[in-house]
Parts: structure tokens; C-alpha cells; sequence
């Protein structure tokens, strides 16, 4: 008697005896004893803080700043297993252009490789906001809750602990390696300290776990980060680690200079904080589908999932409509194995061509933007932080996002403004006006003549639903960093000061 093997088993056994077979041609494998941990691991500790600093920009309190550095080293932890047993506190960092400049001198930062995307920040209107296009209540110059200058945060510490004691005792080492440099290294608190706690960035463990906000699973689909040093695909790890490029392939970078040794093994981190409106999300909702549910014959109950699953492309419970169209199913939860071409979906009927999830990785459906065919794959760590509206009504909520990659513009850009102008694919009609993915996209006010204010769901019966716009906005941009992980090597030396 045999078993018949899944797709996924079939791609794993695939995939292990690819790598076995070009194992003798890697010559350029990943060194995870220097690589920073959430670089490869998506963490599942159920506590987490994000802090941000500032360092002293004058050169002779330099020696303080390194020893910052110094107290954390202990509990830096890379990308090697760690075993059966989770560490019980640990940290990452990450540093900005800015706090490079500051830390490494001689890099001569300013006139360096480093992209000019990343030097400039995601605030510079000529180049990240042009995808980013961050307006009203999240215009850069609201960012942070004006607790400080976006040109101010230097570093973030993301700390992750088993506990609150722990996290609390990872906090307390911190804090205490800040205040030991004689004010050269100062906390930056970004959210309002009346609606959150201490003003810190911190993980609010939601039940179930793996939910956001607006009550979806989340951190469901991830690249499976091969780590095949010649390859072409999207997933691949050396699209983003620096130091693995190819001459087919020369990103990430920097790809020469004395910044391509101090970022090698390193990664770029898009870190952006996103306030969610709860109440306006569902109570949008409710009266719309109180239009819908005539339409499609079902109770307003039902209607009000069957929406937000249109506008997702997932049911809540992560089900994917092009598998799943008729309803959420625990069998495809977690489901990644699917396509819209190689499932039957290029009319949009299971799954509307500007949901969120078809935006943000519009797998085999074919893309066309400027000659390229690319989809282009982002790592995303994110965490719910703030109590929900049942806990605390008034408090501040939302999502802390890392997005991890190799190239910033190519990567992490091209997917937002992918988000913000749904005009990549051929299955947005050119002459028709461009429409908005419905629960992410950045609305200006007033919307230009060119943006299709309206949210479409194709219908196989009459005439398709139109939700008529401006929709609201429902995700706004709290704050943006742009980070390099550096390597654990890099860190010590900066630590060291060698």
C-alpha cells in the first residue's frame, strides 16, 4: 500500500534533491553564524519591543556609542538552529544611512555606494513617496507622532522574549546600555504615551496568535528563501543577502568598496508602522454589506465575510478565494501552493484583481511593467501592536512590519507602489482609470483623475458589484525607517571598534 504525496511533500523532496545535486557548485553558501537571526527566521516568540535610538552625531563621544553596542553583543542572535529549546531573550539591530555615517566614519557614508534610496530615507518626496505615497495623517511630516524628526532615529533594537519577566529583563539591559553612554545614545519613543505603553513599540499578543487588527491570519505566504547561490528565482536567498550577487544578478548591493565588505551578509529592512482603524474597517463593512447581501443572497453575517475576503483575497481564516471561493476552509488556511492562471481565476471571479493578497504577489498572472516580467518578493515579519478595541477602545493600534529584502526601490517600493496604482498587469484594462488595492492603499484627497476611486468584485452572474468610492483609509502610515541588518561581524566591529 502507498501514499500519494502532496505538492507541497512533492516540492520539498524536489527542492532537496535539487540542492543535493548543485551542492558541489555552492561555493558562496550562506554564513549563518554571522547573519542576523529574523533575517532567515520568522520568530514566533510571543513577546517582542521595537526601540528606537539616536546617537550622538559628535565623533569623540564615538567610544560611548560603541559600547552601546557592546552590552547588546551577548544577546545578538544569527541565523544558525538554535536548537530544541528557544532562546529566552534575544535581539536584533538595525542601523539607518544616518547611523552608519555616525558609527562607521570611514565609510564616508554621503559618497558611498550604498543605494541612493537608502541614503535618502523613505521621507524623500523625489524618490521612496513617489511609491510610497504617503498622505494626509501619514505624510511624513506626521510620522512618529512628531515625538522626533524622522532624520533623528539612527538604530532600532528588535528584542524578542519567551515572557513578559523576560522582556521586561531584556528591556531593563537595554535601557541600561543607553544610559551608561552618558546621553550619546537616547531612546526615541514613537507613540503617544497616553494611548500606548511607555510610548514603546510592543508586541500585543492577539488570540488567535497569528491574527492582526482587522481579525485576518497573518504571515501566511513567505519566500521559501532557497539558498542556491546561482539562482535566478525571486526566492532566493541572494536576492536578499549582501555579498551573494551574480553577474545575472548583481543585487543586492553595495557590490564593491569598503561598504560592500561592512554590509556583506547583511539586509535591508523597510520598517513601517501602521496604524489600523478598527471601527471604521468594520463598521465599513456592515453598511456595505447591507447593499451586498441582496445581490448575492446571503445574510448580512455571511456578507460581511464574503467582503472582507474580497477584499483581502483571503478568507479571515487565510483561506485563499482562488482555492477556496466559496467559503473558508481549515484545509487551505495556509495555503501557498496556487496560482490564478494555474487555478482557473484570470476573469477575477474568485478572487478580485485588485485584492490585496493578488496585488502584493500576483503570482502566475503575469505582470508588465516597463519591459519586466519580475515579481519582485519581500520578506515580511510583522506583529500586531496596541490593545484591540474589546480591551482598550481608545488605545493606539495597528501593525509593525519589517520588510526585509535586497534592494529597497526594486523590492519593497515596487510592491508598495504596485499597491498604491493597481497598473502592473494586463488584467487592469489601460483605458480604463487605475484603481486602489481596498484595504492598504494610500487615498489622496482628493483622488487625481487617473485613480479609480471605486473597488470592483467581478461577478459571474450580471453585473459585477461596484463598492463606489472613495473607499476610507483604513491603514495609515504611523512611521518609516529604511535599515541595514549588518552582520553580526559588522556589529562587533563596530562594537570593538576595530
Amino acid at each position: 500500500m502507498t501514499a500519494e504525496l502532496s505538492d507541497s511533500a512533492v516540492f520539498l523532496l524536489l527542492k532537496y534533491n535539487f540542492m543535493i545535486s548543485t551542492q558541489s557548485f555552492q561555493t558562496n553558501t550562506p554564513e549563518l553564524h554571522d547573519i542576523q537571526g529574523l533575517i532567515v527566521n520568522g520568530y514566533t516568540h510571543p513577546c517582542s519591543v521595537h526601540m528606537l535610538f539616536n546617537f550622538n552625531k559628535d565623533l569623540s563621544n564615538l567610544p560611548y556609542i560603541r559600547s552601546f553596542f557592546k552590552d547588546l553583543l551577548p544577546y545578538l542572535q544569527s541565523a544558525e538552529d538554535w536548537g530544541a529549546l528557544k532562546p529566552k531573550m534575544m535581539l536584533n539591530i538595525g542601523l539607518t544611512a544616518r547611523g552608519i555615517a555616525i558609527v562607521k566614519p570611514d565609510l564616508d557614508v554621503p559618497n558611498s555606494n550604498f543605494s541612493s534610496t537608502f541614503k535618502k530615507g523613505p521621507w524623500d518626496p523625489n524618490n521612496a513617496q513617489q511609491s510610497l505615497g504617503d498622505y494626509g495623517d501619514g505624510d511624513p511630516s506626521e510620522w512618529w507622532n512628531k515625538q522626533f524628526a524622522n532624520e533623528d532615529l539612527h538604530c532600532v533594537v528588535h528584542a524578542y522574549a519567551m515572557n513578559a519577566m523576560a522582556q521586561n529583563k531584556l528591556v531593563e539591559i537595554i535601557t541600561e546600555a543607553a544610559s551608561k553612554t552618558n546621553g550619546m545614545v537616547t531612546e526615541l519613543k514613537p507613540l503617544d504615551p497616553l494611548k500606548s505603553n511607555a510610548g514603546r513599540l510592543e508586541q500585543y499578543l492577539l488570540s488567535p496568535a497569528d491574527y492582526i487588527h482587522f481579525n485576518y491570519r497573518d504571515s501566511i505566504d513567505e519566500p521559501n528563501l532557497n539558498d542556491n547561490p546561482a539562482g535566478k528565482d525571486q526566492q532566493d536567498l541572494n536576492n536578499f543577502l549582501i555579498g551573494y550577487s551574480t553577474a545575472e544578478n548583481p543585487i543586492p548591493g553595495p557590490l564593491s568598496g569598503p561598504e560592500a565588505k561592512f554590509a556583506r551578509n547583511g539586509c535591508y529592512n523597510a520598517f513601517r508602522i501602521l496604524y489600523q482603524d478598527v471601527e471604521l474597517f468594520e463598521s465599513f463593512l456592515q453598511e456595505q454589506s447591507k447593499l451586498i447581501a441582496p445581490q448575492i443572497k446571503k445574510t448580512e453575517e455571511d456578507t460581511i465575510e464574503w467582503l472582507a475576503a474580497k477584499m483581502c483575497g483571503r478568507w479571515r481564516n487565510g483561506s485563499p478565494l482562488t482555492l477556496s471561493p466559496a467559503q473558508p476552509e481549515e484545509s487551505t488556511s495556509k495555503s501557498t501552493d496556487f496560482g490564478y492562471l494555474a487555478n482557473d481565476d484570470m476573469k477575477g471571479l474568485k478572487c478580485p484583481f485588485s485584492a490585496h493578497t493578488r496585488v502584493s504577489n500576483p503570482r502566475d498572472e503575469g505582470v508588465d511593467v516597463a519591459g519586466s516580467d519580475i515579481v519582485p518578493r519581500i520578506i515580511r515579519r510583522g506583529m500586531a501592536y496596541g490593545a484591540p478595541v474589546s480591551v482598550d477602545p481608545k488605545a493606539d493600534r495597528g501593525l509593525i512590519g519589517l520588510f526585509l529584502c535586497g534592494d529597497l526601490s526594486s523590492q519593497f517600493e515596487t510592491l508598495y507602489g504596485w499597491i498604491n496604482m493597481n497598473n502592473f498587469s494586463n488584467v487592469f484594462d489601460p483605458a480604463e482609470n487605475t484603481p486602489q488595492d481596498p484595504l492598504v492603499a494610500n487615498r489622496i484627497n482628493p483622488l487625481p483623475g487617473n485613480v479609480d476611486p471605486n473597488f470592483t468584485i467581478p461577478m459571474n452572474y450580471g453585473t459585477n458589484i461596484i463598492i463606489e468610492g472613495p473607499l476610507p483609509q483604513f491603514v495609515v502610515t504611523r512611521g518609516t525607517a529604511y535599515f541595514l541588518l549588518p552582520s553580526i561581524s559588522a556589529l562587533t566591529e563596530i562594537a570593538t571598534g576595530s
